[in-house]
């Protein structure tokens, strides 16, 4: 995320830190003869939790599935304090609005066409 995601940036314990989990099953899918595997993020669940261990959270269950040939499915999990979480949820709206406002580049070309003929340009 570039910034950084913990209040005062003090090392925290296991209870209190922003974490993922992989389950184990996820390493055997990736072939020896491979640095990773691409998964296709096929949902995403959550739940707000406060409790007495680890306390306010956000709880992020991410289904990721294979693709192609593969059929298997796996749980990422992933826990956030409070202000992480909103930190990631600010981070993705600022970058959905910038690919909004992105100009696909075949439309560009076309918009662009008759401008680029006055300067001679094809």
């Amino acid at each position: 995320m570039g910034r950084e995601v913990t209040k005062g940036g003090a090392v925290r314990s296991l209870r209190t830190r922003n974490t993922m989990a992989f389950p184990r099953e996820l390493r055997r899918a990736i072939p020896e003869l491979h640095a990773g595997r691409i998964l296709e993020l096929d949902s995403i669940a959550g739940e707000a939790s406060n409790g007495p261990l680890p306390g306010r959270v956000v709880r992020l269950k991410l289904t990721v599935k294979e693709t192609g040939r593969l059929d298997g499915e796996f749980v990422v999990a992933m826990d956030l304090q409070v202000d992480a979480a909103r930190q990631l949820a600010a981070t993705l709206t600022d970058l959905a609005d910038k690919a909004d406002k992105l100009v696909h580049l075949a439309a560009a070309g076309t918009a662009l066409r008759p401008f680029l003929r006055t300067l001679g340009v094809d």
